[in-house]
């Protein structure tokens, strides 16, 4: 007996809004203040023969900030497959087109490319192998800026399309010796495949990461990564580590409390977020970070208002030799009574050692149709 094929379909609009308020001196002579995006997108999936499943998913935007009249092109074009019973009793997973692409720390590189990946879980081993190309993306929604030919480029209006630059990545998550802990190790090779001679950067970063459970409710994430420039042969070491804390009984609340250590040769292929008001990259730098969130009525009153959340969060700053740079506070409120809308109201005060504070408050808000 033939296996029963079922089909769904899903498609619609989506309306993102960003509105900022900086005060103090901002590093950018041109801050985005005002950032509309409007979003088609869709969703068809399909099951087939022994279990097999696939889905096709599409985001189609329009762009409009205070810096750039307008911008559209698709930032997800994506094909899925994921087969059962592969190798021995492993689930395949396949994807090919436009996506998103992540290394195990989520800093080194966070960043969408047109490329493919492949992962085969055994549950208890897992191994994955992918490679990405950003050179079709437009410039202005690209953050990957690694040398000074990159950003040549990025503040020049006769340049479209982000670097050109291919990518690799190889990771293996190895079965769990010790229970609920989980230890993983990755290799990510990128190549400059800008013409001409001269401000090519090839690199290759190698990434070890334990993460796991500690005890009841909280968790923690350790992570070494070395970072290797091999067109000008010098290496850097970043170094991370967080504990975080879940407990839905005591009014849904998270907490968590972070170091993040880089040397100062260390570099990253995307430009990754260490702040709200204050992004320093992450080179010659350690940070130590707390955060905090509630939802107070996540089990009283209507649906909406268990889903209001409230956040806050301090941040210490520091030189990789120890000098203090500053700090910053955050605070933020959000809200989401639905599937179809949601808002969040964030602030942020810099304190630098010796400098202005400066400020930032930004409202977003997200509506689907």
């Amino acid at each position: 007996m033939s296996d029963q094929m079922l089909t769904s379909t899903d498609y619609g609009l989506s309306l993102d809004n960003s509105s900022t308020l900086e005060w103090g001196d901002s590093p950018e002579t041109d801050p985005e203040l005002q950032r509309d995006k409007v979003s088609l997108w869709g969703e068809q999936f399909w099951s087939g023969a022994g279990g097999t499943r696939y889905r096709l998913l599409f985001n189609l935007y329009y762009l409009y900030t205070n810096k750039m009249a307008f911008l559209a092109e698709p930032d997800l074009l994506k094909f899925e497959m994921s087969r059962p019973d592969t190798a021995g009793g492993g689930v395949l997973d396949l994807a090919l087109g436009r996506f998103r692409f992540f290394d195990l720390t989520g800093i080194v590189l966070d960043h969408g490319a047109d490329g493919a990946f492949a992962e085969l879980d055994y549950s208890v081993f897992r191994f994955s192998v992918g490679a990405g190309y950003t050179g079709l993306h437009l410039k202005p929604e690209s953050d990957i800026n690694m040398s000074a030919a990159d950003w040549m480029d990025d503040g020049d209006d006769g340049v479209h399309f982000a670097p050109r630059r291919l990518f690799e990545i190889l990771t293996v998550r190895f079965p769990e010796i010790i229970p609920r802990q989980k230890l993983s190790v990755e290799a990510l090779a990128q190549q400059d495949r800008r013409s001409g001679s001269g401000g090519t950067l090839d690199s290759f970063h190698t990434t070890l990461r334990w993460d796991g459970a500690a005890w009841s409710g909280f968790y923690h994430d350790l992570s070494v990564t070395g970072a290797f420039n091999l067109s000008e042969n010098f290496q850097g070491l970043m170094a991370r580590g967080a504990l975080r804390w879940f407990d839905e009984d005591f009014y849904g609340s998270r907490a968590a409390a972070e170091f993040l250590y880089a040397g100062e040769d260390f570099f990253t292929l995307s430009t990754p977020t260490l702040g709200l008001v204050n992004n320093p990259a992450p080179a010659d730098l350690l940070r130590l970070s707390l955060d905090y969130s509630i939802r107070p009525w996540n089990r009283r009153f209507s649906p909406a208002l268990r889903n209001l959340a409230f956040s806050a969060a301090g941040r210490l700053y520091f030189t990789s030799r120890r000098a203090f740079l500053g700090q910053e506070l955050e605070g933020g409120l959000i809200f989401r009574p639905s599937a179809d809308f949601g808002a969040s109201l964030t602030a942020g005060l810099w304190a630098p050692e010796g400098g202005d504070y400066r400020g930032l408050v930004r409202l977003d808000f997200s509506i689907g149709l």
